[in-house]
């Protein structure tokens, strides 16, 4: 692969099976984005993952033969290259279920609650699920870390096949006691499309962190750099630009939520994006 032919890939494309970010039917922002790069010459099958396959395959220094489209910076991955920042994601907020919005929100009158609050409203009000080995970082998830031991919490791991949407159907039955679900705001949207029959809602939570950037990867190897150059290449060339958009069509009609995602693209123009698992 020469300096100035990027050719096909030498790697495969790994995307999630999370919608709205991929599908198992190969839909969804990660895959518009390998589309992008396919159409740059960046060719390569591409490969569905889950959460917990994609945290084992990229923190694996044994793990080089894959890029990834579109995903968090995980520590201990100097065997891997990243790109700079496509878009800078919302943090996690809650579906939950009618009657706990009810309580939750003082009767709609509130959007923003404490994780606390939704820990402490498990002890009556079902369980709160989250996916298993999808980080949870900042004071969101040392408000979890401290209180999932206790007597009266009820909290659940779920590797979730289908991702969110399988944790979100749990809470839409009533007879699963789940309360409420720790999502994405994109993924709830996302839900609500393909299941208008189920009745959730969503609420933001205070400890949310500013942002999480999402960057495409690949091995640290003289071709993976090549890749991610030109990545960065296609990004600064009009990519970000498409890429955020379709961020912005995927997320709640809230304010605040609308707000916080464009707070949270300011820092691309000085490169000053932190991530937010690593030092």
């Amino acid at each position: 692969m020469s300096a100035l032919s990027y050719g096909e890939s030498p790697y495969p494309w790994q995307a999630f099976n999370i919608p709205p970010w991929g599908s198992n039917n190969k839909s969804g922002i990660g895959f518009k984005l390998i589309e992008a790069y396919k159409q740059a010459g960046l060719e390569g099958e591409v490969i569905v993952t889950n959460a917990a396959r994609w945290q084992v395959n990229m923190t694996n220094p044994m793990s080089r033969d894959f890029c990834a489209c579109g995903s968090w910076k995980l520590p201990n991955t100097e065997h891997r290259v990243y790109s700079n920042s496509i878009i800078n994601t919302v943090d996690y907020g809650v579906a939950v279920r009618p009657e706990l919005y009810e309580k939750l929100s003082k009767g709609g009158q509130r959007r923003i609650v404490d994780m606390l609050e939704v820990i402490n409203s498990t002890k009556e009000d079902g369980r709160l699920l989250i996916m298993k080995a999808r980080p949870v970082f900042g004071e969101m998830g040392q408000v979890i870390l401290s209180n999932v031991a206790k007597e009266d919490i009820n909290i659940g791991y779920m590797t979730a096949s289908e991702g969110p949407i399988s944790m979100l159907t749990m809470a839409s039955i009533k007879n699963r006691q789940v309360g409420s679900v720790l999502i994405f705001p994109e993924e709830f949207t996302n839900f609500t499309r393909t299941h208008p029959q189920y009745s959730l809602n969503y609420l933001m939570l205070s400890e949310g962190s500013n942002f999480a950037p999402i960057r495409a990867s690949c091995p640290n190897t003289e071709e993976g750099r090549k890749i991610i150059s030109k990545i960065n290449q296609l990004l600064d060339d009009g990519l970000r630009d498409r890429a955020f958009q379709w961020f912005l069509d995927e997320l709640p009609n809230i304010p605040e939520i609308m707000k916080q995602a464009r707070t949270n693209q300011e820092c691309i123009k000085d490169s000053s994006c932190k991530d937010p698992l690593t030092p």
